[in-house]
């Protein structure tokens, strides 16, 4: 298996982790920020569909407020053509919203019509409708081919001292209901709104083709002009355009949707629909009478609508990218600092277990490794000395040999005495022996000492481990600090926001409220008046009563500007719900600040184990130093056993003459012994040791 370097197994946990928890924060921020977005998004949404069905029905119960005042008119009341011809025809001029004003009697017979031939209504589904239920009510839509749009009718039944007289009818332009639309749709960014009636058929909406060809939400068809062969749009007889319907599809989610806004309810969604993606908000628009609501849905593309979280996220992980090369460039030089001591003094070991005893390590630094590397270099002195002992040793042995020739040629007889001198050898080569064994446990020690070094830098990569860790924790309170700032002025805007909506509908209710009192005072007045001019004044009377309605819309603007306010509770309650936000910000805040806490708790721990370390290293250079002296014991040794030579020597002087035979047997140990030093003076020459 190869060998790892300790710089890449500090790098690669340290880059991994770097990463891991760069993703894992990035996520956080970009999932927290998505919801908050999506839900401004849904409120957004709602509160424009809620202002535009607020604006069509004001719309709508102003038409079907000035249908009401005519039906009860007493001009109209009198079924007299002359009388009502005019009324209509000026109230036409005046309301630009009003097609035609016309009435019929119980029989069908049109009495009056603000334009056209008077004409027979009996058979109309409308006139039906009114005269067996004698309710009045707001039709469906239709599409006016006159006009060009789509239009609406107004149907009231008219009374007369509780007698049924006739249907009083008002056709409506709804262009106004178009351009509403197109106001409020912003087509370029993928958001519009449309307008249904009871029926379900299209209203109003930013694509004219859907109201010509009236698309129907309900039934899912639409009606389209026949073409002939050569593609020119084909009539009948009486040259009335030829139709007919065509399906078209919704998705499952898009049909229950428009069902639920029929149905009365209103609220915002995300559907799919064509494989596209949708934030849809709807609200039913209530009218008076016996009609059904209609309804208004606003529309955008979820691609559009999240294009700013889109860009955030793209920001953010940039940012994350470029925060992780950061990251990576200072790992890789914090790394590279610790991790060259301990490469370079490793190199120093493997030189001196090759025999180099003369390098020396770098003591400049002031930690643990400052201190690896003195003892290192003492070991290394020290050893050194024993071997330069051990070769002066094997020198001397060498040139006593050559004198012990030259007495073996000088003299013949002193065998017994070189017996003893050779057994003083043996005991000098168990001696040398004794130190080679010693100096492979110094070898061993050696190793040992590697070792220490090698859990000494797994330590400060564990150390390095947390000190990283402590300042992404850092660096995650420091990012939560900001999200709180933020929170707190976009919280300190709102409720600045809420208090000046609120003085400003304050003033608005006070003025409507005066408006209000002072229009019913001059209603009064003049119906008063109307009432003394007798049969001249019914016109006036006419004009107190619409100005009496005028007030009663008044009251009706007060009670919308109560539900305004109810609206501004609302954006409160949106205010308290963001302080609940910054509240769980500062909880992950001092969540972060424990884990910091816990990170140098870490690094206490790490420290406590270097210590330890060191330690072990003490006592390793203890047991060097009783190798060294083991080693200068054997060297005493070998000196007393060449004083002994010595004595032995003078003693076989003494007794030369009695060991002439023995001096040949002699002569072949000290041959032997000088040959054994020559071996070891070639084996010392591998050493590299200081010089003395």
């Amino acid at each position: 298996m190869g060998k790892k370097s300790i710089f890449k197994q500090l790098l690669l946990p340290m880059v991994a982790i770097v990463c891991a928890m760069a993703a894992a924060l990035v996520t956080i921020i970009l999932s927290v920020f998505s919801q908050s977005y999506e839900r401004e998004l849904y409120q957004r949404s709602q509160d424009k569909s809620n202002l535009m069905a607020g604006e069509i029905r004001t719309f709508l119960d102003g038409a079907y407020g000035i249908t009401q005042e005519l039906a009860v008119n007493p001009s109209i009341l009198t079924m007299d053509t002359q009388v009502q011809t005019p009324i209509l025809e000026d109230c036409v001029s005046r309301n630009s919203y009003l097609e035609l004003l016309y009435i019929q009697g119980t029989d069908g017979m049109q009495t009056g019509r603000s334009g056209g031939e008077l004409a027979d209504r009996s058979t109309r589904w409308w006139f039906s409708q009114v005269m067996e239920e004698q309710e009045p009510f707001i039709s469906k839509s239709y599409y006016s081919v006159n006009t060009g749009m789509p239009c609406a009718s107004i149907f009231f039944p008219m009374y007369r001292d509780n007698q049924l007289l006739g249907v009083f009818a008002a056709d409506l332009k709804l262009d106004y209901l178009q351009t509403l639309i197109e106001t409020y749709s912003d087509t370029k960014n993928g958001e519009y709104s449309f307008i249904l009636d009871g029926e379900g058929v299209v209203v109003a909406h930013p694509d004219s083709i859907q109201i010509e060809e009236q698309y129907n939400y309900k039934t899912l068809v639409k009606t389209t002009a026949c073409r002939t062969a050569d593609g020119r749009t084909e009539t009948d007889a009486d040259g009335n355009i030829v139709t007919q319907e065509e399906a078209f599809e919704l998705s499952e989610e898009y049909q229950a949707l428009i069902e639920t806004v029929m149905a009365g309810g209103s609220g915002s969604a995300r559907i799919h629909n064509e494989g596209t993606q949708y934030y849809v908000s709807y609200a039913p628009i209530a009218l008076k009478g016996e009609s059904d609501s209609w309804s208004i849905l606003t529309v955008k593309k979820a691609s559009d609508a999240m294009a700013l979280v889109n860009n955030f996220i793209v920001i953010a992980v940039g940012i994350s990218a470029a925060a992780i090369l950061i990251a990576v460039v200072i790992i890789m030089l914090l790394a590279g600092k610790l991790t060259a001591p301990i490469v370079k003094l490793t190199q120093l070991i493997g030189d001196a277990s090759e025999g180099n005893f003369t390098v020396q390590a770098d003591e400049s630094s002031r930690n643990e490794l400052g201190t690896l590397a003195q003892s290192f270099n003492s070991m290394t002195r020290k050893v050194a000395d024993i071997l330069n002992k051990i070769t002066s040793f094997t020198s001397e042995v060498v040139s006593s040999g050559g004198k012990m020739k030259a007495l073996e040629e000088g003299n013949a007889g002193i065998e017994q005495k070189i017996k003893e001198i050779s057994k003083g050898a043996a005991g000098q080569t168990q001696d040398a022996r004794k130190v080679v064994a010693r100096a492979a446990e110094l070898e061993e020690k050696f190793e040992e000492l590697a070792g220490k070094g090698r859990a000494m830098e797994q330590d400060a990569r564990n150390t390095q481990d947390s000190g990283l860790a402590g300042e992404r924790v850092i660096e995650e309170l420091h990012s939560h600090n900001e999200q709180t700032a933020l929170m707190m002025e976009e919280s300190y805007h709102r409720i600045a926001a809420l208090n000046e909506q609120s003085q400003q509908i304050s003033n608005i209710a006070g003025t409507i409220s005066e408006i209000s009192s002072q229009t019913s005072l001059l209603a009064l007045n003049a119906s008063i008046e109307a009432a003394r001019a007798g049969e001249q004044g019914k016109g006036f009377a006419v004009v107190a009563e619409s100005i009496g309605k005028l007030a009663a819309d008044s009251e009706n603007a007060t009670s919308d500007i109560e539900k305004i306010i109810q609206n501004l509770c609302t954006e409160i309650t949106r205010t308290v719900d963001t302080i609940e936000k910054i509240k769980q910000e500062h909880k992950v805040q001092s969540e972060a600040v424990g884990r910091v806490r816990s990170t140098f708790a870490d690094f206490r721990g790490l420290a406590d184990a270097t210590l330890s370390n060191v330690d072990d290293i003490n006592q390793l250079i203890g047991q060097m130093h009783k190798l060294d002296r083991s080693m200068v014991h054997a060297a005493e040794r070998i000196r007393d056993i060449s004083q002994n030579t010595a004595e032995l020597s003078e003693d076989m002087v003494m007794a030369l003459e009695d060991q002439t035979d023995s001096i040949e047997q002699v002569a072949g140990r000290i041959a032997d012994l000088t040959r054994v030093s020559e071996e070891v003076q070639k084996e010392m020459t591998k050493f590299q040791l200081h010089n003395e």
